[in-house]
């Protein structure tokens, strides 16, 4: 029998090969019109939400092969040369055994621009029509770039590129031998910068005929694994003011977190040296960006095994939930129509209670709410492509691991069978909390990994109290600091948990602007999967639990809930609110 591929499997975009993305990858336009424009670019967004492969699919060798596959003139205009992070070369420490700090930057910028040129290189070394009018340029430009580089190595023009990554190589190796040999004072006098080693390669290659009006998109891979000497350099490059041949999209996971400094002590500033592209989306209903796009990703991948079926068709909700759904919207309307004439407010009052009401009327012995459906697929990723994909790929598994089981006859994944693998999988990240981030996550104590665990049950706790109350946000599960600066130590501590939850993918962050003019808040993201475990509403609303530094603190520390209670407004009982003390 021929084996099944499962449709849903996922690998990071660095491991995938060129057809898989082409197969794969969902176009956004949005993306796309920012990425291939010849402004420097920042795209943020967490992990698995989609940089890599965003960036990979803009790449000059992927663009290349759509062309070719769809018979079309390759264009030649932007031209995406995509530079991983996560490469030896990035990480290489020969800087720490330099004394002095210009030493260190001089040192990463050489490393820094040889592994750019190097990706030049490999991808340019892919496209005959480039190797092809590399025979038509005049030999005496790769003699002028050997002088002005100082190098005696020989660029033959008909194995160019190939000779440009053996330089590159022995290069670093040179460099390597020369500060590890001499001890501390050593150094390597004919360093690389940006000025010596890449503009005159960028004039080389523009002599080249379908180059010659070509703009280089240097795209920098997972920006926040550099360290902070390539970081401000790499500012320094962004704060150049002629981009005519040049431009770079940056990825990153932070950018709160990245240093915004140049190599010469300035800044960069957002809206003048680069703009920002957020890959993080709502989530919040049908019509939403995210679920437009989760639909397009789960449909394609379905359609790779012939399987031609709306996502909401193969992944069905539970119909006794969208009936006891439907009660609870009738009681809403009850309520709401005692309090309120106008439709609009009663509108409003239905679309924000109903599923409280469920949740509250549901007999305390009673199992956890059943999880199934599309839409709760895409709430239950937190607006995350990789998270989308982790439960639809354990239950196709599940299902083709059944004896007899016939491709053929595939037309839905039973709600029952969601149900089950989503609870398994929230089961599953909560033994990772409770057996400690300490286990997995680099330098977090046993300590924090403890803290880290009580952190987490206690906001469940907060949001299960929060959704059987009667308050006007009761399914808030999003949450704010305040008293930063009020309490400075005990942020510190608190905000190196939320980093260790954040590299471990139990918490997300959203950045927006705040109330006052020109501040930002943070949104702090708990990972839906987290939910379903504690029976509690994965489907999130507009709104979010402030919570403060100090009480965040005690509850971590002296392993007790955070502080719950209601006050009476104006002896209404309507209108509860939630409080916490700061």
């Amino acid at each position: 029998m021929k084996a099944i591929s499962n449709p849903f499997e996922f690998e990071a975009a660095n491991n995938l090969k060129d057809e898989d993305i082409i197969k794969f990858y969902i176009e956004d336009h949005n993306y796309t019109r920012f990425i291939r424009s010849t402004k420097n670019i920042f795209i943020v967004g967490e992990r698995g939400a989609g940089k890599t492969m965003t960036l990979l699919y803009n790449s000059f060798s992927i663009q290349y092969k759509i062309s070719q596959g769809n018979k079309a003139i390759a264009n030649f205009d932007k031209i995406g040369i995509h530079v991983p992070c996560n490469t030896p070369l990035f990480h290489k420490k020969e800087y720490l055994l330099l004394k002095e700090e210009h030493k260190k930057y001089i040192i990463c910028e050489h490393y820094l621009v040889l592994s750019i040129l190097f990706n030049i290189a490999k991808t340019l070394s892919e496209i005959p029509e480039i190797k092809d009018g590399l025979n038509k340029i005049d030999n005496y430009n790769i003699q002028n770039l050997q002088y002005i580089w100082g190098t005696s190595h020989d660029f033959r023009s008909e194995y160019f590129f190939n000779d440009i990554r053996t330089f590159v190589n022995k290069e670093i190796r040179e460099t390597q031998i020369k500060i590890n040999t001499y001890g501390n004072d050593s150094f390597y006098e004919t360093s690389y910068s940006f000025s010596s080693l890449l503009l005159p390669f960028f004039d080389l290659l523009k002599s080249i005929p379908c180059l010659k009006d070509s703009h280089f998109l240097l795209m920098i891979d997972d920006a926040h694994d550099m360290n902070e000497y390539q970081i401000r350099t790499l500012n320094s490059w962004i704060a150049y003011r002629d981009h005519s041949i040049f431009s770079f999209k940056i990825a990153i996971a932070r950018i709160a977190e990245l240093d915004r400094q140049t190599s010469s002590g300035g800044s960069i500033l957002e809206g003048h040296d680069y703009l920002t592209i957020e890959m993080g989306k709502d989530l919040y209903n049908k019509d939403s960006d995210f679920y437009k796009f989760a639909k397009d990703i789960i449909e394609t991948r379905l359609s790779r095994i012939e399987i031609n079926i709306p996502a909401e068709t193969f992944f069905p909700p539970n119909n006794d939930f969208l009936k006891d759904i439907e009660v609870a919207r009738s009681k809403a309307r009850i309520l709401a129509e005692t309090k309120y004439s106008e439709p609009k407010k009663i509108t409003e009052y239905i679309k924000k209670y109903h599923r409280a009401i469920y949740f509250r009327d549901r007999s305390p012995k009673a199992n956890t709410p059943p999880y199934a459906g599309f839409e709760t697929l895409v709430d239950i990723s937190t607006g995350i492509i990789r998270n989308l994909l982790d439960p639809c790929y354990w239950m196709f598994d599940n299902i083709v691991s059944e004896d007899n089981f016939d491709i053929s006859k595939l037309t839905e994944i039973s709600p029952a069978r969601q149900n089950s693998i989503i609870q398994q999988r929230s089961a599953s990240l909560w033994t990772i909390l409770r057996e400690g981030l300490d286990k997995i996550i680099p330098n977090c104590s046993n300590k924090e990994g403890e803290q880290i665990y009580t952190m987490f049950d206690r906001l469940m706790i907060l949001f299960k109290k929060r959704l059987l109350a009667d308050i006007s946000e009761p399914r808030a599960i999003v949450f704010t600091l305040t008293g930063e600066k009020k309490f400075p130590q005990e942020y510190e501590h608190i905000k190196k948990l939320l980093d260790i939850s954040r590299k471990a993918q139990m918490l997300y962050t959203r950045v927006s602007s705040g109330k006052q003019l020109g501040s930002k808040t943070t949104y702090y993201v708990p990972n839906r999967m987290l939910l379903p475990d504690r029976g509690l509403d994965i489907k999130g609303q507009y709104s979010q639990v402030p919570i403060s530094v100090k009480d965040l603190y005690q509850t971590i520390t002296l392993d007790q809930d955070l502080p719950f209670f209601l006050e009476n407004r104006n002896n209404d009982s309507s209108s509860h609110q939630l409080t916490l003390n700061l």
